[in-house]
């Protein structure tokens, strides 16, 4: 398979039509000639669709890993870790069943706090507040939950070779009671801070704070720090309802303050007497706060835990990892949900060999584009959906077909389409599959025949909240492919 890839440049001719057409166009054209064997005057070039026919229709079906990412690749391409989003809550849904978020993540000092910073402490910290900025991504905002806060008992590495994927299971990672707890509810408008209520565990962690050493907390000694307090999961506490709202927390903005009352300096005190918020005061109210940002360049690490629940909806097969075969319409689910497969059966390539003149003639692929149409053509849908989408043969382990490459920074690569076009009327993407065509015209096998397509690769892409609904099999705009291909005449005998 390899070598095909490496030597099909060789023989792709690049031909860019200006039409989408339903009847087969002929192309006056023997650019290319000298490349394939029979001479340019042996040559034909035409433009043909593929996929309206009653056996050519491309099947679609629904499918669902609880383990996308990048195996053994760059930093900012590894599973649900540091997406800059934590999601906590719970949501449900008729159509898309329960979606559960839990929020994992180290913390560091937000910055070089000195030992000279707690000179005059009058006692351990005595009050904690959690700073979020979140936004509603679905469900019942009117209904109360409670959230704990529970300590992390094992470290979250963050390395080139570890991998955490939104299925990572923290309840193995974690002290039995919370440390503290919080109840929310409504549609978040802004940063906030929340006061915590703490709870018995939360006493010992505040008492552990003011016994370690205050060199702790300076920043040459954070990794230091992050041995001993290893970090913090922000989940529903048990008996919390699921029919609530789900929450995207950006965690760059997240961060945690622990309050204590120190003296202050006699140099304090006669600098500021003229401060109405002081006024000579000897005593202060101080904070000392933890910085839960995963943004590049920092010691954090976060691991975005989200389960999908499909029981009691038409999709429940897929918590067996089946895939479910639909007509009409498929959905391409964020938050690490649901993909769709398309599967080009044996009609789709018969309608191919059928634009041979003779079965003796040659047929080779130039160009060949998808056309996936929206189920709605609104503005709020467009804003809904994914902006682009990709195409894999294994989207688990987000292995590209050979028209897509994903680079070694942060990113897919997408040089063949996958965009929405977002013209009223007319949603669509149009993805490029012309290498993936050649390769599944020459090779029946099940494998090559298909591929999922899903949200493209960044470190937040695949398990933002967008949703795209397309049209497939059955519905009134099917997955259609429109091909540039060249005919090759039989050499005279």
């Amino acid at each position: 398979m390899k070598g095909f890839y490496k030597h099909i440049s060789l023989f792709a001719v690049a031909v860019t039509a200006a039409i989408l057409v339903s009847s087969c166009t002929n192309v006056d054209d023997t650019l290319g000639g000298s490349l394939i064997p029979g001479g340019g005057e042996k040559l034909e070039i035409r433009i043909d669709t593929i996929g309206l026919g009653a056996n050519e229709t491309i099947k679609a079906f629904q499918t669902y890993t609880d383990s996308i990412g990048l195996r053994g690749s760059t930093a900012n391409t590894r599973g649900s870790m540091n997406t800059n989003v934590g999601y906590i809550g719970s949501m449900s849904d008729p159509l898309l069943g329960i979606t559960c978020g839990a929020s994992a993540f180290t913390g560091t000092p937000a910055e070089p706090y000195t030992p000279n910073f707690f000179k005059g402490r009058k006692g351990p910290f005595d009050s904690v507040k959690l700073v979020i900025n979140m936004k509603l991504v679905g469900g019942n905002p009117s209904q109360k939950q409670t959230f704990n806060i529970y300590r992390l008992r094992d470290s979250l590495a963050y390395s080139t070779d570890t991998m955490y994927y939104q299925s990572f299971q923290y309840e193995k990672y974690i002290y039995e009671d919370p440390v503290f707890c919080f109840d929310y509810s409504g549609e978040p408008t802004d940063i906030e801070e929340i006061k915590l209520t703490i709870l018995p565990a939360g006493e010992k962690l505040l008492e552990e704070l003011y016994m370690a050493d205050t060199m702790l907390f300076y920043n040459e000694k954070t990794l230091d720090f992050l041995e001993q307090f290893k970090g913090f999961v922000i989940a529903q506490a048990p008996g919390t309802t699921s029919d609530a709202a789900l929450y995207a927390n950006y965690l760059p903005n997240t961060n945690m303050n622990f309050y204590f009352q120190r003296e202050r300096d006699e140099w304090e005190i006669e600098l500021d007497t003229d401060d109405d918020d002081y006024k000579g005061e000897k005593e202060v109210t101080a904070a000392f706060q933890i910085s839960f940002s995963d943004a590049e360049g920092t010691y954090n690490t976060s691991v975005a835990c989200i389960s999908h629940d499909y029981s009691g909806t038409q999709y429940a097969g897929l918590n067996d990892k089946q895939e479910i075969a639909v007509d009409g319409s498929a959905y391409i689910q964020g938050i690490g949900g649901m993909a769709t497969v398309l599967e080009f059966p044996d009609g789709f390539f018969d309608a191919i060999e059928a634009l041979k003149p003779t079965t003796d003639y040659g047929i080779f692929i130039n160009q060949a584009q998808m056309y996936v149409w929206m189920t709605e053509h609104t503005i709020e849908a467009y804003d809904k959906a994914f902006q682009m989408l990709g195409s894999y043969t294994d989207y688990g382990r987000f292995t590209t077909i050979p028209d897509y490459y994903i680079s070694g920074s942060s990113s897919i690569e997408v040089a063949y389409g996958g965009e929405l076009n977002r013209t009223p009327g007319k949603g669509y993407y149009m993805m490029d599959i012309s290498s993936f065509l050649q390769h599944a015209l020459q090779n029946d096998d099940d494998e090559s025949r298909r591929f999922t397509i899903a949200p493209t690769y960044s470190p937040y892409t695949p398990f933002s909240d967008y949703l795209s609904k397309i049209q497939v099999n059955g519905s009134s705009e099917p997955i259609r492919v429109k091909i540039t291909y060249t005919l090759i005449a039989p050499d005279e005998k």
